[in-house]
């Protein structure tokens, strides 16, 4: 069964979940078994927390999972490490999720490249840097571009220790809550819905 994350950071309009989870890519690709593991948690969300609500996942490779429930769209996103599973379904908002061991380690070349022009210093400083990733993974997730988009198209600044906020080259704005969970960092971006 999901592990409903409760964490005051967190939109009440937003669900979150959590699973031990690893994935056996024998005979099969990761993404494939990602993808498959991922719409799974999702549905097993909204039986669990929407009131036994049947959600319809399409996922394709690459691209931001649409999903429906009752015939509306929903968004959702998930995310996955060796060990676990994170998902985040809203009815109101706009998504995305990411989710990165807290050991795991980001090269400072890899920090550089991430970075944008009028991000300050202080982001990378006051932040492990696998966790300025998840923030910047969420947000494209959010968008529904990945990391098909360079990293440094998104600009984050620091509201609190949970809540961060998101600029893209565009100029469209989000938010994003940030904290730890089972020794993961998750960050969950997300924007009202048009």
């Amino acid at each position: 069964m999901p592990e409903l994350i409760v964490h005051p950071s967190i939109p009440e309009e937003v669900i979150v979940a959590y699973e031990p989870l690893t994935i056996e890519t024998i005979g099969g690709d990761r993404n494939t078994s990602e993808s498959i593991t991922g719409t799974i948690l999702l549905k097993r969300m909204a039986d669990q927390f929407l009131n036994g609500k049947t959600i319809d996942v399409f996922t394709e490779k690459y691209e931001k999972p649409q999903a429906f429930i009752d015939g509306k769209e929903v968004s959702v996103s998930f995310s996955h490490t060796q060990d676990a599973i994170v998902a985040a379904i809203s009815t109101s908002m706009n998504v995305g999720v990411d989710m990165e061991g807290t050991s795991r380690d980001v090269h400072d070349r890899l920090a550089a490249r991430m970075k944008s022009k009028d991000e300050k210093s202080t982001l990378y400083e006051d932040n492990a840097l696998i966790r300025v990733w998840t923030f910047k993974e969420a947000a494209l997730k959010m968008i529904g571009t990945g990391l098909r988009k360079p990293m440094n198209h998104v600009t984050i600044s620091i509201e609190n220790e949970h809540h961060f906020n998101a600029e893209f080259d565009d100029g469209n704005r989000a938010k994003i809550c940030s904290f730890i969970h089972q020794d993961h960092w998750i960050s969950i971006c997300y924007k009202i819905l048009p």
